[in-house]
């Protein structure tokens, strides 16, 4: 599950600059594999292993562009739908400026796999 939208099309990579994206195990296993050490890409912030940013970006951003695209975390694979924890639900960060092209069925389907991967990582704690 992914949402798709054409980032590179208009050379946006708003959504990882200052990022707070929360990994899951297996968001680090995998990127692990890469060849990469936890530590080296993630720190832990409030018990939830999050992204590192290196001057205000993701860790990960080179040249404008995701360095492990193929195995990037859930999380932004999900971009730019959002859990809002006040709302108790998924939505989409009208901070991407392509947030507009995001179906209401699409956030719907989505919603239940965020939610999923949420709980996921907090399981893990």
């Amino acid at each position: 599950m992914e949402v798709v939208l054409d980032c590179l099309k208009i050379k946006c990579h708003k959504c990882c600059e200052e990022t707070e994206m929360q990994l899951s195990k297996s968001d680090i296993k995998r990127i692990e594999k890469l060849g990469y050490k936890a530590d080296e890409f993630s720190e832990v912030k409030d018990g939830v292993r999050v992204l590192k940013n290196v001057d205000g970006k993701c860790f990960f951003l080179k040249d404008g562009k995701c360095s492990i695209y193929e195995s990037r975390p859930f999380g932004c694979r999900l971009y730019p739908v959002v859990w809002d924890v006040e709302r108790k639900r998924a939505v989409v960060h009208d901070f991407c400026p392509l947030a507009s092209s995001v179906s209401k069925i699409t956030l719907k389907k989505v919603e239940r796999a965020l939610k999923k991967h949420i709980l996921s990582i907090f399981d893990e704690l």
